[in-house]
Order: C-alpha cells, then structure tokens, then sequence
C-alpha cells in the first residue's frame, strides 16, 4: 500500500485501551495503523519517513488487522519482527533521501531509539538494533 493511499483521522483508535492493558506506553505523539487508517490522537503532520513505516504495518496486516493487532499486543517476538521489519523500511527512505552520512546516523540512531523505547516494550538496546535496522 503506498502512503498516498492511506487515511489519517485525529483520534485515538477504537483499541487504545487494549495497548494500555498490554503493557505498552504510548507517547502522546503514537500514532496507530488499521487497516488503510492512521489514527493520530496527537493531529500533528506525519512526516514521509513515517508513513512509510505505517504503510509497512497496513501491508503487514492484510485483510484482518484486528487478529494482527491481537497478535502484536500479546506476542512480544511476533511485535519485535513487525516494528523491525517497518523500521528496516523507513531507515531505507531516509537513506533514499539524506545523502550526507553523518545525518543517516543521527537518523539511524532515532529510529533505533524509538523502537528501543517505552512504547514498544521490546526489551532490546538501542545498539542491537541499529545493528539490525542496517
């Protein structure tokens, strides 16, 4: 799915409560895939990056988002190797756009640090990470 395809609604989606419930910590800028939609509670611009990594977890999703989300929010390896697989994606664009390689890993470091954080609760370091990402 490209990104042009995909429909953003300011608000928090209908399973929000189901994240919370998982142990997962959303910041207040998290924005959340279904199906072909983006819920974004925060209404800031989403940056190309980013939605490039969203559409990679819409493709991930298929046709049942709801058993994929089920699935994310209670299989930690299973959250691991999506948000890899979507930050391997976005890491890939940034590198399609930043040519100077000192902002590719000011970036790198970002993504990896994101996906190292609160939100995901994947219990990997920042290093390992990048490592994979590259």
């Amino acid at each position: 799915m490209s990104p042009n395809d995909i429909k953003v609604i300011n608000e928090f989606p209908p399973f929000f409560q189901d994240i919370i419930k998982a142990g997962m910590k959303p910041e207040p800028t998290t924005i959340y895939p279904f199906s072909n939609v983006i819920y974004n509670p925060s209404g800031l611009d989403i940056p190309q990056d980013i939605m490039i990594h969203e559409a990679v977890h819409i493709r991930q999703q298929g046709e049942n988002p709801a058993d994929w989300w089920k699935r994310y929010l209670t299989d930690n390896q299973f959250r691991f190797n999506q948000e890899l697989e979507a930050n391997q994606e976005q890491y890939k664009f940034v590198c399609k756009v930043l040519k100077d390689k000192n902002q590719r890993a000011r970036a790198l470091l970002k993504i990896a640090r994101n996906m190292a954080g609160k939100v995901y609760n994947l219990n990997v370091s920042v290093n390992e990470i990048m490592r994979m990402i590259k």
